[in-house]
């Protein structure tokens, strides 16, 4: 079965065989962890294990369990944000799985409470890579050069302006090329925006 949180994908199994663990504690205390899971997340910081490991105390659980309690909520709140599922999307899926209402609930309720903050924080600890920032073109007539007496054939010359995302700096790559390779080039990189346009349809 298919999963809008796992990106229209099965759930893993060991997900599936966390759910009954999730199942043993109260689900003020699922929200409770929920919460302590998207505090993480949005601070970048370790999760307060202490802090986890008193909320759930009372159920006898060892380290182990604990650590796959947050596992499993971690995984279900990071791919809910990632793949954009709305809550009760989620709170539906999350009871196919086996969790109880109650619980799905308290889940999908803490999601609903700070998916904009935690998608903004994805969207700015996502990896960005240069682009380009402008570019500066000219076409030189050669007549001839030191080395052939007559050339007679045009020249390209290009610069790329890079803007690097990470410092908002801008570096110069200049280089020259024949007209016949800035064809290539030039009916390449249409092809290629062509192919881009269509993907995003």
């Amino acid at each position: 079965m298919k999963f809008k949180f796992c990106g229209e994908l099965d759930a893993p199994d060991w997900l599936l065989r966390e759910i009954s663990t999730l199942s043993k504690i109260t689900n003020i205390r699922i929200k409770l962890l929920t919460v302590q899971v998207i505090t993480s997340l949005a601070s970048g910081e370790n999760i307060d294990f202490e802090k986890v490991e008193k909320l759930v105390k009372d159920a006898g659980f060892v380290v182990g369990d604990i650590k796959a309690l947050i596992a499993a909520i971690h995984f279900i709140i990071f791919n809910s944000v990632k793949n954009d599922v709305d809550e009760s999307t989620l709170s539906t899926e999350l009871q196919q799985l086996g969790l109880p209402k109650e619980h799905c609930d308290s889940i999908s309720r803490a999601f609903r409470e700070h998916k904009e903050k935690l998608r903004s924080i994805f969207h700015n600890n996502t990896l960005k890579l240069p682009s380009l920032h402008s570019l500066d073109w000219r076409v030189d007539f050669i007549l001839s050069s030191n080395t052939i007496q007559e050339v007679n054939a045009p020249s390209v010359q290009l610069n790329f302006k890079i803007k690097n995302h990470s410092n908002n700096e801008i570096t110069n790559h200049p280089f020259e090329i024949s007209a016949k390779k800035f064809n290539v080039l030039y009916y390449e990189l249409k092809g290629a925006k062509l192919l881009m346009e269509t993907v995003n349809q």
